[in-house]
């Protein structure tokens, strides 16, 4: 019996684990999951970053894709058929381009953050992503939007999501792709004995966003223009004044992780530029 029980001990002793092995494994355990968690913290970042990255492409390729589209179904006339503008945010919204092209008589700016087509001989629209719609025009559109005042609950264009009351929602502020359709005015620009007749936005028509808000992800975009490339137009040999037709422009568009307002001092996560190519001169 002695000898079993001493037996016994020793088995309890071979096979047992003492305190201080206890602290050791507890110890080692603890170290090894710290490691996993140093490993894994930046991995995670990493995996987060992709994600942000992937859906920022998206609402790029989304943006892009939208005006690709209506730029293909642009009115080219003559060179002034589609122009670029570089005009600043102000409390008056998109009256500044009202105002500030009413007397322009030359060609289109280098590069600028609104793209004005021309959509039929008397119609114009312009892309853009910072100009808010000025209460002016909403108030003047809503005053000859006859179904909105004539039924209870229609509401027949595209402002009443833009605005609320007159006051401009997110879908204005947060700098989201928006398009503005305006009546054509037009200065003539003397060229030699010729005269070419500049189009503006000279009337507020009607204004649209082709996506939601939940389109964009969160994410707040930047829209800027440049680079108009010209060709003949149809039976020509070379480019002139006269002659050249809008082929194709630039456009960059930024994705930004902060509110519009906050686009200045943020660096953009994701940066996309294309080409926007128009249809070609439709009055041959």
């Amino acid at each position: 019996m002695k000898r079993f029980m001493q037996h016994g001990k020793k088995c309890i002793n071979d096979f047992g684990m003492t305190m201080v092995e206890l602290v050791v494994s507890m110890t080692l355990t603890a170290i090894f999951a710290t490691a996993i968690v140093a490993v894994m913290s930046p991995a995670s970042r990493v995996y987060m970053n992709v994600m942000e990255m992937n859906r920022a492409q998206m609402v790029a390729d989304m943006v892009i894709d939208a005006m690709r589209e209506e730029c293909a179904d642009t009115y080219v006339e003559d060179f002034a058929s589609v122009r670029i503008v570089n005009a600043a945010p102000t409390a008056d919204g998109d009256a500044t381009l009202l105002t500030g092209l009413r007397n322009i008589t030359s060609e289109s700016e280098n590069s600028g953050n609104v793209l004005i087509i021309r959509k039929s001989p008397g119609y114009c629209e312009a892309l853009y992503s910072c100009i808010s719609i000025s209460q002016s025009n909403y108030a003047n559109i809503k005053g000859e939007d006859y179904a909105y005042k004539n039924a209870d609950g229609i509401t027949s264009k595209a402002i009443y999501r833009l605005f609320d009351s007159g006051i401009a929602t997110e879908e204005t502020k947060q700098g989201y792709l928006h398009y503005a359709y305006y009546q054509c005015g037009r200065q003539n620009l003397d060229v030699g004995t010729e005269k070419i007749s500049c189009i503006f936005p000279a009337k507020a028509y009607d204004y649209t966003n082709p996506f939601s808000r939940g389109a964009y992800s969160g994410y707040t975009v930047d829209i800027s223009f440049s680079d108009i490339t010209y060709m003949p137009a149809p039976g020509e040999t070379t480019v002139t004044v006269l002659t050249k037709r809008p082929v194709s422009v630039l456009a960059k568009v930024r994705v930004y992780k902060c509110g519009y307002d906050s686009q200045s001092s943020e660096f953009p996560l994701y940066t996309r530029e294309a080409l926007l190519v128009f249809a070609e001169d439709t009055t041959k």
